[in-house]
């Protein structure tokens, strides 16, 4: 997964040179000598820039090979990451099928009771054990989005961030909760209208989302992003079902990133950041700014980092879904009060 593809659009200098193309400036009286100069120098400062952003873009491109390395060479180590065998291949064949391999992110998907045991896994279910019935009806949430609403980075279930506000609000409602996932590793805030449809099937009564961070690694502009968050957004509020956004962390906390390029990222990600609570707002669902509640607490504090660097670990998502629970508690009570104004326990 590459934070940031290397394409661009032509120098600065040649779109310069483009805006006064060949009769332009015919008639005009000829500019002084320090006109000139100043003309000249302004197209140093854009060939400046214009390299600048060349060597960026260089930058980020080293940079994610080497996180892809160190993710890679992590999940071989921690078994979680099995490349296929291919019989009799040669080392450049085996290592086009290693970068083919099935990541088996840890299964938290189930029914979770209030003392915070698992009742029942999905996974059980579909193979065939026989459902077991809950002590009430369970109250359903649905995780959308990108691999930090899998989890990836994370070594068992239990530091899932799915399973994590699962617990927590079953604990705190004192009722069954039934998580259900359909995030996927690599994908930005244009694909949640596909994990949206799978959502709606479960009948979710909150939807967490956890999304942009691959809208930057793609350059996708901001405001198109928060834009079609908002949008999916909208699309569940209007179906009178709760939702809870985390927004894009502040990418300036990841040293796996070097200087000046985490600057540069650091500044987008804020921004993206900023237009998804507006759009999160705006669309009736409650947004939770990570950047700036969670993202501080990771500096200097490398365990909250996965092996790669870049993702978090199941301490790392524990901080910030320790920071998202209280948003998802209040959306499912106002949703219940709304409902129904004699006030009730959601167990009952």
């Amino acid at each position: 997964m590459s934070i940031f593809p290397t394409r661009a659009s032509g120098s600065a200098v040649g779109q310069a040179a483009s805006i006064t193309g060949p009769g332009k400036l015919a008639g005009r009286p000829r500019p002084s000598a320090g006109r000139g100069v100043a003309a000249v120098a302004g197209l140093g400062l854009l060939a400046g820039f214009s390299s600048a952003v060349v060597g960026l873009l260089g930058q980020a491109w080293t940079t994610s090979r080497s996180i892809e390395r160190a993710a890679v060479a992590a999940a071989l180590a921690d078994g979680t990451l099995v490349p296929p065998v291919l019989p009799n291949a040669t080392d450049a064949q085996q290592r086009v099928a290693d970068h083919l391999v099935h990541v088996r992110l840890p299964q938290g998907d189930g029914v979770y009771l209030a003392d915070g045991r698992l009742l029942q896994s999905d996974l059980d279910v579909e193979n065939g054990d026989p459902v077991r019935p809950a002590p009430s009806p369970p109250l359903t949430v649905v995780f959308l989005g990108d691999s930090t609403s899998v989890g990836y980075g994370t070594h068992s279930a239990d530091e899932l961030p799915g399973v994590i506000i699962a617990r927590g609000v079953a604990r705190h409602l004192t009722c069954p909760v039934h998580l259900r996932s359909h995030g996927l590793t690599g994908a930005r805030t244009a694909d949640l209208p596909r994990q949206l449809e799978l959502g709606l099937a479960d009948d979710p009564d909150l939807v967490v989302i956890l999304v942009g961070a691959n809208d930057l690694r793609d350059m996708v502009p901001p405001w198109r992003s928060a834009a079609q968050l908002g949008q999916s957004v909208r699309a569940l509020t209007t179906r009178g079902i709760p939702v809870v956004v985390g927004t894009c962390p502040d990418f300036g906390v990841i040293t796996a990133i070097p200087q000046p390029l985490r600057s540069v990222l650091s500044a987008w990600s804020l921004r993206l950041a900023a237009m998804q609570e507006r759009s999160v707002t705006d669309g009736g669902g409650r947004p939770v700014a990570l950047a700036r509640l969670v993202s501080p607490q990771f500096v200097g504090h490398p365990d909250l980092f996965a092996a790669d660097r870049f993702h978090p670990s199941g301490a790392g998502y524990d901080r910030a879904m320790q920071v998202l629970l209280p948003a998802a508690i209040a959306e499912l009570e106002r949703a219940d009060s709304a409902a129904d104004p004699e006030p009730r326990s959601l167990a009952g």
